[in-house]
């Protein structure tokens, strides 16, 4: 039953739809609504490394485009601690390296293929009641195609992220189930922009719920400022739906039993 309450929450966000005016690309889309899908997994690469990978879908009302992406990232887990930190868990969490691609299917202009560079670490600062603030820095190269004989045009740009999660309930273990509240603020800095989408800033606030299964589901209320949403809107105010589910199953079995197995060895 649980699963097909998320099948029909998916299907009414599908379903959504707004009327659009008849050329989107020759006015400013100074506000507009999207809904943004994602599907995340994971697999174990061995026992420092494990690849997150992104499937999603984004939806822009006035109807501008849509947007398909698919992004894996390797995470390297570190563990040296910091000499004169004292601290139980090291500084930084960890490194992160991937790539991704993403298709615009715009409306009324030329579509647009993105291929992404990402490199980054994120960090984590320990606060009162167990709370950490986790940091992500990033570089991203993006390189974007608008198959009009321009070429491929590069541009460059910094992410910082900082966010936490508020558990409903405290557990005295690791928390393995139960509702939270996931908040996030990052920026941007485009030290070259791109083609399309050059976002600024984005707060996104959110409740998710987690099974005894490792599965999560996410539903966030973002508030996004960005430019070149189309070829002639500059500045542009975004107020997003998202809807995100984990499934929390590394997909390598055989490697995630022999890491338990070395786990418990030591």
């Amino acid at each position: 039953m649980k699963y097909q309450h998320l099948l029909l929450i998916w299907i009414a966000l599908f379903s959504f739809h707004t009327k659009a005016q008849d050329s989107i690309t020759n006015q400013d889309v100074k506000v507009n609504t999207q809904i943004w899908l994602d599907y995340n997994f994971k697999n174990l690469v061995d026992s420092t490394k494990i690849l997150n990978t992104e499937i999603g879908y984004r939806k822009v009302s006035p109807k501008v485009y849509n947007k398909f992406l698919a992004i894996s990232t390797l995470s390297f887990s570190h563990k040296k601690h910091i000499g004169f930190v004292n601290i139980k868990k090291p500084l930084i969490e960890s490194f992160e390296l991937g790539s991704g691609v993403i298709f615009i299917d715009n409306n009324d202009a030329d579509n647009n293929l993105e291929i992404r560079f990402i490199q980054g670490f994120k960090f984590i600062i320990p606060t009162i009641k167990n709370i950490n603030l986790v940091n992500y820095i990033r570089l991203e190269e993006r390189f974007q195609n608008a198959f009009n004989n321009s070429g491929w045009i590069s541009g460059y740009r910094i992410r910082y992220q900082i966010s936490t999660v508020l558990k409903w309930k405290k557990h005295l273990v690791k928390f393995t189930e139960g509702l939270y509240f996931p908040l996030s603020v990052e920026m941007f800095i485009n030290l070259k922009k791109s083609n399309q989408n050059n976002d600024l800033t984005r707060i996104s606030p959110g409740i998710g719920y987690q099974l005894k299964n490792n599965w999560k589901y996410e539903l966030f209320l973002i508030y996004n400022e960005t430019k070149n949403t189309t070829q002639t809107s500059n500045n542009s105010s975004e107020f997003i739906l998202r809807l995100r589910v984990y499934n929390g199953h590394l997909k390598n079995k055989s490697k995630e039993a022999k890491l338990k197995q070395l786990q418990e060895s030591n």
